[in-house]
């Protein structure tokens, strides 16, 4: 079962890439700031593809909102460096949750799916978490549904007042 509006966040410390340039994402280093935490099913599909694109060209209103992006899916960091030039480029983490299999996904309630029947994917799934570390928002996706960046901006204005 997902997490609910209001409970912690589960921290997590994953291996990620953003570019060429690998490293580590650790969602209690961003305290202070909101987090927008995408899990995605798979790389080089046609929904993601446009998922993650649209997220890129909208990167600028998050970071003026005060707030990372991250991506997350079972991918290997090498599959999210080929993917994110097939993109043209994605200024935002792309973290593997590929070991110890999908635990991130599983501490957030996305995995085992429940929106498909696809094997060893999670759901498709936005949680937005707050300064505090708490989840503030939080939408599971068909898997053939594209997520849009001005959902996730709207629930950013709303917690910082606007």
């Amino acid at each position: 079962m997902a997490l609910k509006v209001g409970d912690a966040a589960p921290d997590f410390k994953v291996a990620c890439s953003t570019g060429d340039t690998q490293g580590e994402f650790q969602l209690s280093a961003h305290r202070g700031k909101n987090v927008v935490i995408l899990f995605y099913p798979l790389d080089f599909t046609p929904v993601c593809e446009s998922e993650l694109a649209a997220f890129q060209e909208e990167i600028d209103k998050f970071r003026n909102a005060n707030t990372e992006v991250v991506a997350i899916s079972t991918d290997s960091v090498f599959s999210h460096q080929a993917f994110q030039k097939e993109l043209g480029g994605v200024s935002f983490p792309m973290a593997t949750d590929r070991w110890p299999y999908a635990k991130v996904a599983e501490a957030y309630g996305v995995f085992p799916p429940a929106r498909h029947t696809i094997p060893f994917v999670n759901d498709r799934a936005i949680f937005v978490v707050d300064k505090e570390g708490k989840i503030a928002w939080s939408k599971i996706y068909e898997i053939g549904t594209k997520p849009l960046p001005s959902e996730v901006l709207e629930v950013l204005d709303k917690l910082s007042g606007k």
